[in-house]
C-alpha cells in the first residue's frame, strides 16, 4: 500500500487481516524497559508512572508496534488475599496462598478492577500510555489466564495436584470448589480485561501458561481451562474487543485448535511450535504471534542470528498476512537492544505477501 501506516493501524490492520505496508512486530516485553530506562524495579511494578515512563522509553529506543503494559503474574492474586514479597531487584513471588484449602474458596468472590489488588495500578499505567501516544502505537495490558490464577487461590502444586486427582477419579470431592474457584476468577478477568480496553489497551491478555501442555494433558486442558478461557473471550468480544490474545507457553501443537475455539483473535505461540504447522492448523481462523526464541537469540544471540530466526518466523508463517512477529514468550530482562532492534528491522523491510 502506498501510505505508510502508523504501528497501531498496522496492528489492528494485521489482526483484521487487512493489507499492510509491512509485517508487524510485538516483542512481548515488561522488565526489559526497567534496564532501558534505568529506573528501580521494585518502582516499576508498585507506581504507575514509573512503570509507563519506562514502557515509553523502551519504545522510543526500540520501535516497535506494540508497547506492552504489565510486570508480574501477581497484580491481581494480591486482591484475593495472596500474599508476595515485593523487592527491590526481583519481580513479586507468591509467598503466601490465599487460602488454606480448596473447601475454603467458596468464600471468594469476583474482584473490582478498579479498587482491587494492583489492578488500579496497571490501568493508570495503560491510560498515561495512551495519553502519551495517542493512537500512535498500540499498547498490550496485562491479563492472566483462568487456569493460573485459580491455581494462586492454594498454590500452584497442590491446585495441580488436586486437578489430577479429580482428572483420574480418585478423589473428586473437591471439584465444586475447583470450579468455583474458576468462576470467581474467570468473572475478574472479564471485568478486568473491560477496564482495560476502556483505559485504552487495543489488545486485551489472557496469558494462562500453566494450562500449558507442559504441564496438564490436552483432556485436562478441555475439562478445566478450555471453558473459562472461552467464556473470558466471549464476554470481552460482547464489550466490543476485537484484539484478545491468548498466551500460553510450551509445546501446544495438541491443542491448536482448541486454542483457536476459545475465540481468542489471537494466539501467540512458544517457539517449541512449529510456525508451518499452526498456520495450517489455525492460520485462517486467527492471527498468530511468535515466536523468536527469548533465551537462545533475543538473550544470547547476536543481531546477525536475530534476523535469521526473524526471517524464518515470517517465512513459516506465510510471508506475514495475519501474523505479527513476535517472542516466544516474555523476553528476559537484559536482552539487548540491540537484538530487538534488529528483530525490528526485519518486519519493517518485510513486505507482507498477498494471499
Amino acid at each position: 500500500m502506498d501510505n505508510y501506516l502508523t504501528s497501531r493501524e498496522r496492528i489492528l490492520r494485521t489482526i483484521r487481516g487487512e493489507p499492510t505496508d509491512c509485517v508487524a512486530v510485538a516483542p512481548y516485553m515488561y522488565d526489559v524497559a526497567v534496564v532501558a530506562a534505568g529506573v528501580s524495579l521494585l518502582d516499576f511494578y508498585t507506581d504507575a508512572e514509573v512503570m509507563s515512563n519506562a514502557q515509553l522509553t523502551l519504545h522510543e529506543l526500540v520501535d516497535q508496534d506494540v508497547i506492552c503494559v504489565g510486570a508480574d503474574n501477581f497484580y491481581i492474586a494480591e486482591g484475593f488475599g495472596c500474599q508476595t514479597a515485593h523487592e527491590e531487584r526481583e519481580l513479586p513471588a507468591l509467598v503466601k496462598p490465599a487460602f488454606d484449602s480448596l473447601q475454603d474458596v467458596f468464600a471468594a468472590v469476583p474482584l473490582d478492577p478498579l479498587t482491587d489488588g494492583r489492578m488500579p495500578l496497571m490501568l493508570d499505567a495503560i491510560r498515561k500510555v495512551r495519553a502519551a501516544v495517542g493512537d500512535r502505537v498500540a499498547i498490550r495490558s496485562p491479563g492472566t489466564g483462568p487456569f493460573a490464577l485459580a491455581s494462586y487461590f492454594i498454590g500452584s502444586q497442590e491446585w495441580l495436584c488436586e486437578i489430577g486427582m479429580i482428572e483420574a477419579g480418585l478423589d473428586t470431592k473437591n471439584e465444586a470448589a475447583v470450579h468455583h474457584a474458576l468462576d470467581v476468577v474467570a468473572e475478574t478477568l472479564i471485568r478486568f480485561g473491560k477496564a482495560c480496553s476502556d483505559a485504552g489497551a487495543d489488545i486485551i491478555h489472557c496469558g494462562d501458561s500453566l494450562a500449558s501442555c507442559d504441564m496438564i494433558s490436552p483432556r485436562t486442558y478441555q475439562r478445566f481451562a478450555f471453558p473459562y478461557e472461552r467464556r473470558v473471550f466471549q464476554a470481552w468480544k460482547d464489550h466490543g474487543i476485537t484484539g484478545s490474545v491468548l498466551h500460553i507457553c510450551g509445546n501446544s501443537t495438541k491443542v491448536l485448535e482448541q486454542y483457536a475455539d476459545t475465540g481468542a483473535d489471537l494466539i501467540e505461540v512458544d517457539n517449541m511450535v512449529d510456525l508451518s504447522v499452526a498456520r495450517e492448523k489455525i492460520g485462517h481462523r486467527v492471527t498468530l504471534m511468535g515466536n523468536v526464541h527469548t533465551v537462545n537469540d533475543l538473550l544470547d544471540g547476536t543481531p546477525e542470528s536475530v534476523r535469521a530466526a526473524s526471517q524464518r518466523c515470517i517465512q513459516q508463517a506465510g510471508g506475514g498476512r495475519r501474523f505479527i512477529l513476535g517472542s516466544g514468550c516474555i523476553v528476559p530482562r537484559h536482552t539487548s537492544l540491540e537484538n530487538l532492534r534488529a528483530m525490528v528491522r526485519v518486519a519493517r523491510e518485510s513486505q507482507v505477501e498477498s494471499v
